[in-house]
């Protein structure tokens, strides 16, 4: 693999600088002025390489994306088809499924997505990326069990899994905090149930 171009590498430092205003300011604190500041670089500079300041947004939409989607399916890699499911109801609900820089970036792109139609777009996709692979696991682990079925499923723990760093968040009783991965872990084991009773 060759190395990055200096056009890679300074678009990389640039958005390393979006990313750290977003997860400090939030979306609405993000000026090209500041990342330029944050970069040490002049504003032009920050244009030419990352274009406008949506477009910007968008890269680090991305490249969260990125970020999660690698570090699910890299989990996953080295895991039995079948037990890829529970797998990844452990990465959803562990304790340090993400760093807390990618989650604080996530939640900020969340809370901006409200006010905001094109950063709304955005986010969504990254969370459809993130249903693709949950339902891919469940089609692994549950084959018989009808489509639809599999994709409410998979809705539904992917809903837990945003709400529970919530409950966290604001310190909520830590009996109410494992909730989450607990209903998960039942919709689960309901669905090879359902998928048994299918296969009969």
């Amino acid at each position: 693999m060759g190395r990055p171009s200096l056009r890679t590498i300074r678009q990389e430092e640039l958005l390393d600088a979006v990313v750290g205003i977003i997860t400090s300011k939030g979306v609405a604190g993000l000026t090209v002025a500041d990342v330029a500041k944050l970069a040490g670089t002049q504003s032009s500079k920050v244009h030419h390489y990352l274009g406008s300041r949506e477009e910007m947004i968008a890269a680090a939409i991305d490249r969260a994306m990125a970020s999660v989607e690698g570090i699910v399916l890299n989990a996953l890699s080295s895991i039995e088809p079948q037990h890829r499911l529970d797998a990844q109801i452990e990465i959803l609900f562990g304790a340090s499924f993400l760093e807390p820089h990618i989650n604080q970036l996530i939640d900020q792109l969340i809370a901006a997505s409200y006010l905001d139609e094109a950063i709304r777009v955005n986010v969504s996709r990254m969370y459809q990326r993130f249903l693709e692979i949950l339902i891919d696991s469940f089609e692994l682990a549950v084959p018989n069990l009808p489509v639809e079925e599999r994709h409410q499923a998979a809705h539904t723990i992917l809903a837990l899994a945003h709400a529970t760093p919530t409950f966290e968040w604001l310190s909520l009783d830590s009996k109410n905090i494992h909730e989450g991965r607990l209903a998960a872990e039942k919709i689960v084991a309901d669905a090879r149930v359902r998928c048994q009773e299918v296969s009969k």
